[in-house]
C-alpha cells in the first residue's frame, strides 16, 4: 500500500478562486470597454455565487461554468499552457511547495482534488510533478463550451468519492494518507483520510477543524 497527499488547490496551493481564470482570459481577450462589462456584469453577480456556494460549492460551480458558454475549449486549453507562469503560478504559496516537496521526499504520492478547470489545472499539475490530477471538464460541442459541467461538480462529497475510488485502483492507504483544504466543500475529503489538514481555513470549516482537533496552518503569497 502507498501514501498520498491529497491537495485542493484554489485557497490551498494558490491564492485564486475559481473565477480568477476566466478574469485573466476576458482581460486579454476582450477590449477595454467589453472588458469593463464583463468584470462589471461579474462584480454584480458576487453576492449571488456567495450565496449559492454558501448552501452547495458544487452548486456553485455548476453555475459559475455557465460563464464559459461559447468560449473555444482549444484556445482556452492553449492560452492557460502559455500563461502559466505569469497567471497561476505567481499565485502559489511557497508553503505550499514546501509542503510537496516534504511529502515527495516521504514518497508519496501527489495527487491535485479540484472544482478548477482542467484547462487551467494542467500546467500547475505539470509544474508540481503531481501523480494525478482530478478536476473539472467542461462539456464540449464542436470545439465550444456548452458551459455545462461534463460529470458531476468535483466539491464536497463528489471529492472523497473521487480521492476513494483513486485509492482503491492504486493500492493507496487512504489512513496514512494526508488531505490540505480551505473551505468547508473540502471536509469530506479531509474525512477521509487519516491526516486532514485545513489550509486558510474559511469560518464554517475552521469551526469543524477546532471540532475535530484537526492541525490548521496558514499559507501566505
Amino acid at each position: 500500500m502507498s501514501v498520498a497527499a491529497f491537495f485542493d488547490v484554489d485557497g490551498t496551493i494558490t491564492k485564486t478562486t475559481i473565477l480568477d481564470p476566466l478574469i485573466w482570459y476576458h482581460r486579454t481577450h476582450d477590449s477595454k470597454f467589453r472588458f469593463a462589462c464583463f468584470a462589471l456584469g461579474l462584480l454584480l453577480r458576487v453576492p449571488y455565487y456567495l450565496a449559492v456556494d454558501r448552501r452547495s460549492r458544487a452548486r456553485c460551480n455548476v453555475v459559475f461554468y455557465r460563464r464559459y458558454a461559447g468560449l473555444s475549449a482549444a484556445d482556452l486549453r492553449q492560452w492557460h499552457q502559455r500563461t502559466f507562469a505569469e497567471n497561476l503560478q505567481r499565485t502559489i504559496f511557497p508553503d505550499a511547495l514546501d509542503c510537496i516537496r516534504d511529502h515527495k521526499c516521504k514518497g508519496h504520492r501527489i495527487i491535485l482534488v479540484t472544482g478548477g478547470l482542467d484547462y487551467v489545472m494542467r500546467p500547475l499539475a505539470e509544474s508540481l510533478e503531481a501523480d494525478e490530477l482530478i478536476a473539472t471538464h467542461l462539456a464540449e460541442c464542436d470545439g465550444v463550451c456548452t458551459g455545462a459541467i461534463d460529470g458531476p461538480a468535483i466539491a464536497d462529497e463528489r471529492k472523497a468519492e473521487l480521492i476513494r475510488a483513486l485509492s482503491e485502483k492504486h493500492g493507496i492507504e487512504t489512513a496514512l494518507s494526508f488531505a490540505y483544504g480551505n473551505s468547508l466543500g473540502d471536509a469530506p475529503m479531509l474525512e477521509c483520510v487519516g491526516h486532514p489538514v485545513a489550509v486558510n481555513a474559511d469560518s464554517r470549516l475552521r469551526c469543524l477543524a477546532d471540532a475535530r482537533g484537526w492541525p490548521q496552518v496558514r499559507w501566505r503569497t
